[in-house]
């Protein structure tokens, strides 16, 4: 009930889906520290008033727009996209310790906001348009988690590290393993048993499946480091991951 304060709500099994934090995976014990090289720092702006093609979808690589990562516009209609970017947070961390090791920041300055303001003012299509939303987080490029089940617990999403390490997205894989997720504690529950031993048939599914194309692309991406990331090679592979 709202305004109640705290209430405690029970259940058999709790498929967590709370994001890169993953607060009750740690709860539970299962591990998801990740090193900056395996995170993206995103920001992205719903920008409204923009004159683009609303059939294309477009994708920067470029180390001096977004290092380490990529910039997108994502058409949404109605003269609308989504124009972001994200940047491998070491590369970030470092940028800013350089720029200010000996001078205060100015408000804003050595932000990923300030590479994503770059990039819009550098487009004079994009420049016209003017910011509706803006959403800014973390995004694990990580190999995929090895533990997702614990009693009573499956974890799903960025929780679980189900973001293509490639391209970053994971939209698609969290709705596929929620809804395994889901088949599977339906069945424990109905066989009365929510033991991490039986909730695993997610977890084995999943890593027999898309986890082991996740983990093939997260270590081809390892061979690329973010100043080789404009190679032929890897444009192709990074195509060939977006397309699907």
């Amino acid at each position: 009930m709202y305004g109640a304060g705290e209430v405690e709500v029970e259940a058999k099994v709790v498929i967590a889906a709370d994001g890169v934090e993953a607060q009750i995976g740690r709860w539970a014990g299962l591990s998801n520290t990740l090193p900056l090289k395996d995170r993206m720092v995103c920001v992205q702006y719903l920008l409204a008033g923009v004159e683009i093609n609303p059939t294309c979808t477009s994708y920067v690589i470029d180390n001096d727009i977004a290092p380490g990562g990529y910039a997108w516009v994502f058409p949404k209609g109605n003269s609308k996209a989504n124009v972001g970017l994200g940047v491998q947070a070491d590369i970030w961390q470092h940028l800013v310790d350089q720029k200010f090791n000996n001078s205060l920041p100015k408000i804003g300055e050595g932000t990923v906001l300030e590479f994503l303001t770059r990039f819009i003012e550098s487009d004079s299509d994009l420049e016209k348009g003017f910011p509706v939303t803006l959403i800014t987080g973390n995004v694990p490029v990580a190999p995929p988690a090895k533990s997702l089940v614990k009693d009573g617990l499956m974890l799903v999403g960025d929780a679980a590290r189900q973001v293509d390490p490639l391209t970053g997205g994971g939209i698609i894989n969290a709705m596929t393993a929620g809804r395994l997720a889901a088949q599977v504690a339906v069945n424990a529950i109905a066989e009365g048993n929510t033991s991490s031993s039986n909730l695993k048939r997610y977890e084995t599914i999943w890593q027999q499946t898309t986890g082991r194309k996740l983990l093939r692309n997260y270590r081809l991406r390892e061979k690329f480091p973010p100043s080789k990331r404009t190679d032929k090679r890897f444009m192709r592979a990074f195509a060939l991951a977006v397309g699907g």
